[in-house]
């Protein structure tokens, strides 16, 4: 209530306490006209200007992103430090640069900052790169010795095939032949350590052979036929046991080691996977990392056991029923005399 109005109350109030001699009268005509003395004295505050949404605008001075180039060309940088900030590549990553999450360029190496463009990479795009000596210019030729750390040099692999003769632009060989000979006394001792044993022959008496009437030589036929079926199967297995270590000898002995994209001498993953040999035949080799990569082992050789038991089958009832039909052909041969 504004004080304007709350004059004339007031003005009552102040006659009845001066027409009254005590306080306890003065509350008891406040009371009575309804009136709140700290709010009459004090007032109350409203609001002038009805609240509405949340619309601002905004702020004239936001804070800079500070994008652009941080070292200009032949700088001098440390490894960490920022060349130039961005968003998207403008600039890529060039010798001796990393490219982070932002796509900011940071120097990999201490040396000098070069802006320069690598047709040879891609027609269009502009790197930057840091080298070691201010007077180095990028990129390097194909072909040239690239200086590293600690004053290494190694060889730059040229985007041309490799020449006939094996030896790179430069004057590096591209692949390395190392052979390892095997001791003849050595693969000797192998062989006799895994041949068996002969067995020596037994001193009891050989019993008296039986003759085999009826049936019975039907039936001897056909163990005498399983049993060589048998031999040449185990002689044909060893002999392909025999030519798979033999490969796997020379592959061991001799080794190319080729030149990567690291500038180091190694092998390739397929060929280091190869020197232990195929799966199922060195142990160990069959055991694989993934679970959908067991599953999928699991299931393929499951899938040949069941087929060798198939054929298995398949082959017991063929053999029944030739023998079947021996039976019966002797049978009526015998019938007919």
């Amino acid at each position: 209530m504004p004080l304007l109005q709350l004059r004339r109350p007031l003005q009552r109030a102040a006659v009845a306490a001066t027409t009254s001699t005590s306080f306890g009268l003065l509350s008891e005509s406040l009371a009575a006209l309804r009136i709140d003395a700290n709010a009459a004295v004090q007032g109350r505050r409203y609001a002038s200007v009805k609240s509405q949404g949340a619309y601002r605008l905004k702020p004239k001075n936001p804070i800079p992103k500070k994008l652009g180039a941080k070292k200009t060309g032949d700088q001098f940088v440390l490894p960490g430090n920022i060349i130039y900030k961005q968003r998207g590549t403008i600039w890529h990553a060039g010798e001796n640069t990393i490219l982070g999450r932002d796509h900011t360029i940071h120097a990999a190496v201490t040396g000098y900052v070069k802006y320069y463009r690598d047709p040879q990479r891609h027609p269009k795009r502009q790197y930057i790169g840091v080298v070691f000596d201010k007077e180095d210019k990028l990129p390097y030729p194909p072909g040239m010795p690239r200086k590293r750390k600690l004053g290494m040099v190694a060889q730059r692999i040229a985007p041309e095939p490799a020449p006939k003769d094996n030896i790179g632009p430069s004057g590096i060989p591209l692949t390395v032949t190392r052979v390892t000979e095997i001791e003849p006394e050595a693969a000797d001792s192998k062989k006799t350590a895994s041949r068996p044993t002969a067995i020596l022959p037994s001193t009891t008496p050989a019993l008296p052979k039986k003759e085999l009437t009826g049936g019975s030589v039907v039936i001897a036929a056909l163990i005498k036929e399983k049993l060589a079926a048998r031999r040449a199967h185990n002689a044909a297995a060893r002999q392909n046991r025999l030519e798979k270590e033999a490969e796997l000898r020379q592959r061991q002995a001799t080794r190319i080691f080729r030149l990567q994209k690291d500038y180091s001498y190694r092998e390739t993953n397929w060929e280091i996977g190869r020197l232990v040999g195929d799966p199922g035949v060195v142990q160990g080799t069959e055991k694989v990392g993934s679970r959908k990569a067991k599953l999928r082992y699991k299931r393929k050789r499951d899938n040949k056991k069941l087929l060798t038991i198939k054929m298995n089958a398949l082959a017991r009832a063929a053999r029944r029923e030739e023998y079947l039909g021996r039976v019966k052909a002797k049978r009526d041969r015998t019938r007919k005399f």
